[in-house]
């Protein structure tokens, strides 16, 4: 290899080199920007993911509670505490459920101790809820307040009737600790961030870290008015989604916040996590230590390539020649390839012309007959056996019009992959004999004998019935065509290596070598001459061949020039 080439490979060597690494730079901030979003957007599926959660959770308390006043319609307050008790104890969350009578007294309640039994509601100035719920006949959910038990709890409240009369109302109290322990309490790792809750009103519901903060509001409690974090909280009080950043006033340190709503009959609530920027920032020197790994990775391979391209040059260059002769010697081949493949389609166009010429010769014939004959019928003078005459022959050349454009569908059927067979079992006996009705007046108009030689007990076939009839009778109408007069044409099946084949064997002008191979090609004839005379548009072995390989068969052609013929085909047995 010449010097100045090495020289080249070199240069593109460094070029590249200085290329890579000056992207692996340009890339670095491009890096920052997409782990920060997605940092952010996996705290925000965290919040989504517990708010969903909540929202179940408070959902099916709410529908617990209805059905329970549903229920509690005929019961006397008495007895209510006995319905309390099962839901009570098997549905978690509930710090106390009771009953208000229509005066707006508690009457009943479970557990005992924590359902103020016997409290006035309009007494104690607690009447609110109350009455909008008998006014309304709708259930009502509570802002969180602090229960006398402790802890932060919200109220439902369900009213109850009795034959549409207002008999009281049926309340539950949630702890929020309840929510906040199963849902929020293990979101975030420890030493990692944390997870909160507030209110629409900005009050904290929950607060991982801070929990002398539950019941009062962040802003003046936490953080002041016009701190970055107050916006957050602003923009979690109106119901959004989203993430942001803030700093801890006493710290100072950058934090990424991300929260979601939580929408539970008329209250909204936030959920959001709080986590130290830093940790984006440790996720970042990570992804870089790695970009930095890659970016020597690529130097190297681009080093090490470089020396392997020199070593490769010099091995091509030895190479080339031979290989140009090999891709030479190729191309020769592929020309005479191409050049047979061209002899072939021009066979083709031929043969196609041809079938045009003859389909219009089949057309054009029957339907002059039927013209002359309808012609000739109406003629005042012809008698009534000529028009019974002129009748038949209409009705002869509908018939073989109807042959032709049926073995156009067919044909088209097969080439397209949507013939359809009604498989079922068949009797080849049956078969064979209605196909030699089919045709035997034209055998014995030419003094050809049809013969069947099928042996006993012969198996029947899986197949189309219809269809195979078709075949045999294409096959054997062949056979006549070919066969001269006082000629035989012999009908023989066997069954063979869990198949039936039938062999139809003639003596007619037999077909030469070269011509063998293509008798089951559409719209070829065996030598033009004779098919113009036997008629026929050289579908018919076409058809048969597709119908065949249709039915998982083969069908073949042995043959010799003027010692007739034998066509074959095998079917599978039934119940194979």
């Amino acid at each position: 290899m010449k010097s100045d080439n090495r020289v080249v490979i070199l240069v593109i060597c460094i070029i590249l080199i200085c290329i890579v690494t000056f992207l692996g730079f340009k890339t670095h901030g491009e890096v920052k920007t997409i782990v920060q979003e997605q940092f952010n957007e996996q705290q925000l599926l965290l919040t989504r993911q517990s708010a969903a959660r909540i929202e179940s959770f408070l959902k099916e308390k709410i529908v617990l509670i209805e059905v329970l006043a549903t229920d509690l319609s005929d019961v006397s307050p008495e007895n209510m505490s006995q319905r309390f008790i099962p839901i009570y104890h098997k549905s978690s969350g509930f710090s106390s459920i009771g009953f208000v009578n229509s005066t707006g007294v508690i009457v009943s309640g479970y557990p005992v101790n924590a359902s103020a039994i016997g409290l006035d509601l309009y007494a104690t100035n607690r009447s609110g809820s109350f009455e909008r719920a008998k006014d309304s006949g709708k259930t009502y959910t509570t802002n969180p307040v602090l229960l006398v038990q402790g802890g932060v709890g919200s109220t439902i409240g369900v009213p109850v009737y009795s034959d549409d009369e207002f008999k009281g109302v049926v309340f539950a109290i949630i702890e929020i600790s309840t929510i906040s322990e199963r849902f929020l309490a293990d979101v975030m790792p420890e030493g990692h961030g944390y997870a909160y809750m507030i209110t629409k009103s900005g009050r904290s519901l929950y607060d991982e870290v801070h929990g002398e903060l539950i019941g009062k509001k962040y802003i003046g409690s936490f953080c002041t008015n016009n701190s970055s974090y107050a916006d957050i909280l602003r923009v979690q009080r109106q119901g959004h989604e989203g993430t942001g950043y803030y700093f801890d006033e006493l710290s100072g340190e950058r934090w990424i916040a991300a929260y979601t709503p939580v929408f539970w009959h008329d209250r909204v609530w936030s959920v959001a996590t709080s986590v130290p920027a830093s940790e984006v920032d440790h996720l970042i020197q990570s992804v870089y230590a790695k970009q930095m790994l890659f970016l020597g990775t690529v130097i190297a391979i681009i080093l090490f390539g470089s020396f392997g391209l020199i070593m490769m040059f010099s091995r091509w260059n030895r190479t080339l020649e031979a290989e140009v002769k090999s891709k030479t010697s190729d191309l020769i081949q592929m020309n005479k390839e191409l050049a047979l493949a061209n002899a072939r389609l021009k066979e083709l166009d031929k043969l196609k012309s041809e079938f045009v010429s003859i389909v219009s010769h089949e057309l054009k014939t029957p339907l002059a007959a039927m013209k002359t004959s309808t012609q000739v019928m109406g003629m005042a003078d012809a008698s009534e056996e000529t028009r019974q005459e002129m009748q038949k022959i209409i009705i002869r050349n509908i018939d073989r019009q109807t042959n032709l454009v049926n073995d156009l569908l067919d044909l088209s059927k097969i080439e397209s992959g949507r013939l359809k067979l009604n498989c079922e079992d068949v009797t080849l006996d049956a078969l064979i004999a209605d196909s030699i009705e089919t045709v035997n007046q034209a055998a014995v108009e030419k003094g050809i004998t049809l013969d069947a030689k099928l042996p006993e007990g012969l198996p029947s076939v899986k197949g189309d019935q219809e269809k195979l009839i078709r075949v045999v009778i294409n096959i054997l109408n062949n056979a006549i065509k070919f066969t001269p007069g006082g000629g035989t044409i012999i009908i023989k099946a066997r069954e063979l290596n869990g198949q039936v084949e039938v062999r139809v064997s003639d003596t007619g002008i037999g077909i030469s070598p070269e011509e063998l191979a293509k008798v089951f090609e559409k719209f070829y004839q065996v030598d033009s001459t004779l098919a113009r005379e036997a008629g026929g548009t050289g579908l018919g072995l076409a058809i048969c061949k597709g119908i065949i390989e249709a039915h998982n068969g083969r069908i073949w052609v042995e043959s010799e020039f003027g010692r007739g013929s034998i066509f074959s085909f095998t079917l599978e047995k039934w119940g194979t």
